[in-house]
């Protein structure tokens, strides 16, 4: 006699799949033969759901907490990185203004300058991807930023025997979008394709077609590659999920890929049946105007101040960032003082000094530049709408909130010194 619990699927009358699970007793005579089966059969189904409900739910809590690892480690590497990185393309770009700096020296500069820009493009991107930062939208057309994207990889694709076929819209109309990002997006998949072209047959064919359609822009990148499985197609889009080799891929690309077109409004999917190619296909919104500026960092006549001495403080624990600051606002007429500590700006204040901008650094040692923000108008009210915030990792919500709640405008470091001196003047001037 022999006993044992079984879980299988069948199918209901209804024609509906349920899960259950048989115990019984096999009959067997004294010679081993069978010779006929006893049991019960109970119906798990609902114990079973709940079970894959439960698994969910644990699997994205998991995804969850790692994700909500890498935004603390994002914003944690955009200040220590961006505030270096401030004084070197700060420093690069005013020295490219300047006429007695030889050429031949000047195009060492400009490579100093790019390739620090690059360094502040990707951090901004990591932090979109952790949620800490809003893209830098603009109106572009897909067709040059899908070019300038092929030709980052033209020598690889090239020599992997990977041939494009370009299918533009040559009346592509255009879409609000940040130029940067979208290139990371594009630059994803066409090396994805790329690498599982090489790796099938060692060569293929990319085919990469633009349309207008609906009120909306679509890309397609399509591959002549060895497809993906129905199994790997619910998973692509999954934070960490990757088919690549171990050190070949983390599994955040498509991810992040598909976070930054929602980020655009826009939508990322993939058709595919294995042995058949891919084809990803993004749409996005046709906008032939951008929006309204934001609010929250536009300066309005209500917020200038009409005195105009020309006096600023700059508020910041970073040596190369107080002396850029002071090397590129000197020049300009005004008069620039640095301080690295809470402590000196508001006995500078009790003492009756007046200013006519602060810059103020958001994330200091001590007291943080929030808190600082609200002793600074306690003890100089008049100074409400003529305080620029500063900070090398822009935005987490709670800073969000703070320039929101006091309409305050603000600058990512590395800034644009252009723009910067663009909001002091006005301030200064009360336009």
């Amino acid at each position: 006699m022999i006993s044992k619990e079984i879980e299988y699927r069948m199918r209901h009358a209804s024609g509906e799949p349920v899960w259950v699970v048989s115990r019984g007793t096999r009959l067997v005579d004294s010679n081993g033969n069978f010779r006929y089966f006893i049991g019960i059969i109970r119906n798990v189904t609902e114990h079973k759901l709940m079970d894959q409900e439960r698994q969910k739910l644990e699997d994205k809590s998991q995804v969850a907490n790692r994700l909500a690892a890498v935004g603390e480690m994002a914003a944690g590497i955009a200040h220590e990185i961006n505030n270096p990185l401030a004084g070197v393309l700060g420093f690069s770009q005013m020295l490219l203004e300047r006429d007695d700096i030889p050429e031949g020296i000047k195009s060492d500069l400009k490579l100093i300058a790019d390739g620090s820009q690059r360094v502040a493009d990707i951090v901004r991107r990591l932090l979109t991807f952790a949620r800490q930062a809003k893209p830098i939208k603009t109106l572009v057309n897909l067709n040059d930023i899908i070019d300038n994207t092929l030709k980052l990889r033209e020598y690889v694709l090239k020599t992997n025997n990977i041939q494009v076929v370009k299918r533009f819209d040559a009346d592509l109309p255009s879409t609000f979008a940040d130029p940067g990002q979208l290139q990371q997006v594009f630059l994803n998949l066409i090396v994805n394709a790329e690498q599982a072209m090489k790796k099938a047959n060692g060569k293929g064919t990319l085919t990469i077609t633009t349309e207008a359609k609906d009120n909306n822009i679509y890309a397609s990148f399509q591959d002549d590659g060895p497809g993906i499985s129905k199994e790997n197609l619910r998973h692509l889009f999954e934070p960490f999920f990757t088919t690549k080799d171990v050190g070949e891929g983390t599994g955040l690309g498509l991810s992040l890929s598909r976070s930054i077109i929602l980020e655009h409004n826009g939508i990322m999917r993939v058709e595919s049946e294995f042995g058949q190619g891919a084809t990803f296909i993004i749409e996005l919104p046709i906008i032939e105007e951008p929006p309204a500026e934001d609010a929250a960092n536009k300066i309005t006549q209500g917020q200038l101040s009409l005195i105009k001495s020309g006096r600023i403080m700059v508020i910041d624990d970073e040596l190369p960032v107080r002396t850029l600051l002071e090397k590129v606002l000197t020049p300009m007429g005004y008069s620039i003082e640095t301080v690295d500590d809470a402590d000196t700006v508001l006995n500078r204040l009790k003492a009756g000094e007046k200013y006519d901008v602060i810059l103020l650094d958001i994330r200091m040692p001590g007291m943080s530049g929030t808190e600082l923000y609200t002793h600074i108008l306690e003890k100089a009210p008049e100074l409400k709408g003529r305080i620029i915030i500063i900070t090398g990792d822009v935005m987490g919500l709670d800073i969000k909130e703070f320039l929101t709640k006091h309409n305050l405008p603000s600058l990512s470091k590395p800034f644009d010194i252009k723009l910067l001196k663009e909001i002091i003047d006005k301030i200064i001037k009360g336009v």
